[in-house]
């Protein structure tokens, strides 16, 4: 065909035709039908799912929101009262501000603490949530 001739129209009876056809039908293989529905009467007779013990989550999870809020509020205030400090009119020097944190990031044994520490409490409640009681 060449690529400058148009499509020729379609007419209802070429679209009956390829929508009708009956020597083109396909036919699913034999025991096809009987498989899925064993599948779904298979599917239909498992128990259902266990739900999430929230019971036992929503502590965990208030402690956590309470922590983040106190650590958000206590940072906050510390650099509150350090910028409450400067006489009125004298610009705040960030470098200042800044000081103690700089001093916390050098030390390397404060970080390695922490990890220890935020993996050993994990590792407590992980088991904590999977002991036999």
């Amino acid at each position: 065909m060449n690529p400058r001739q148009p499509n020729p129209p379609l007419t209802h009876a070429d679209v009956d035709r390829a929508l009708f056809a009956d020597h083109d039908s396909i036919l699913p293989s034999s025991g096809f039908a009987a498989s899925v529905m064993s599948a779904v009467q298979a599917e239909a007779a498992a128990p259902a799912p266990l739900a999430f013990p929230w019971k036992r989550a929503l502590p965990g999870l208030a402690v956590g929101a309470v922590v983040v809020v106190t650590v958000i509020v206590s940072v906050f205030l510390g650099f509150l009262r350090r910028l409450h400090a400067p006489v009125a009119g004298s610009p705040v020097d960030v470098r200042e501000l800044l000081t103690p944190l700089a001093h916390l990031a050098n030390g390397g044994a404060f970080w390695v603490t922490v990890s220890l520490a935020i993996s050993g409490a994990c590792l407590l409640f992980c088991r904590r949530l999977l002991s036999p009681r």
